[in-house]
């Protein structure tokens, strides 16, 4: 058996020795070392690129996300939102309390008080309220019920603690997740994540978020749209109710 295997050795040698005494069979081996590198190299890359796509997007279990959306998601408190939608900015600024809002809003450099109970508009541009369309962009997605439901479904990227007590965690949302979530569609397209900065003080109370939807709303739009989001909160807990503006 062993005499066997040596002849079989002694055969490929053989015919290695034989092609490289001439040019051509030079060639041959140059091919075939070639061939036999790109295959294993292809091998590795393939095998890599599918172990690094196997993402765990439950990730929130190996990192320690100790924040609370428990006084954004009662709906009391102070709140500064702002909206910048391909470099035009507008601010709203305002109290909710009892699924009740009431705020000023200022869109090139004017500024307009408005009421909004639960999906009923209302701005004063004169003397009174009249009933508008929806104010804010994306409410569908920033809306206080909706916040758990985006980040239960988001990847943590990152989580960052400072000095003063304040930390911050990055999370990334795909397009055809948040419609899912919004639209209960089942969207099936290759698009760059969008992105979700929470923001906690000492108490690890949410205070801030930052949405890049610039993607989801790229989508939404059928023409690439710029879109961030940011809305800052505070005095959980300590407005008082909100009357109905008359119209």
């Amino acid at each position: 058996m062993k005499e066997e295997k040596e002849k079989k050795e002694n055969k490929y040698i053989k015919f290695i020795k034989d092609l490289s005494k001439n040019k051509r069979g030079r060639a041959i081996l140059f091919f075939i070392f070639y061939f036999i590198f790109f295959f294993i190299l292809i091998s590795l890359i393939r095998t890599n690129y599918n172990s690094n796509h196997d993402i765990d997007t439950s990730n929130d279990n190996k990192v320690n996300t100790e924040y609370k959306l428990d006084g954004i998601e009662n709906g009391n408190y102070h709140f500064i939102r702002e909206e910048n939608i391909n470099g035009v900015i507008t601010s709203f600024t305002g109290d909710k309390s009892n699924n009740k809002t009431e705020g000023i809003m200022t869109s090139n450099n004017t500024f307009y008080n408005y009421f909004i109970y639960d999906n009923i508009n209302l701005i004063k541009t004169t003397d009174k309220y009249e009933v508008t369309s929806e104010l804010y962009h994306f409410n569908n997605i920033t809306d206080d019920k909706n916040i758990s439901k985006i980040l239960k479904k988001s990847y943590l990227v990152s989580k960052t603690e400072y000095e003063n007590g304040f930390t911050s965690y990055n999370y990334e949302i795909t397009t055809n997740t948040i419609d899912s979530i919004i639209n209960n569609t089942n969207l099936d397209i290759a698009d760059i994540p969008n992105k979700i900065t929470l923001e906690t003080n000492e108490e690890d109370e949410v205070v801030k978020i930052t949405y890049d939807l610039t993607s989801y709303s790229t989508y939404i739009n059928n023409v690439i749209t710029t879109t961030t989001i940011t809305v800052s909160y505070s005095n959980f807990g300590k407005i008082k109710d909100i009357e109905i503006k008359e119209s």
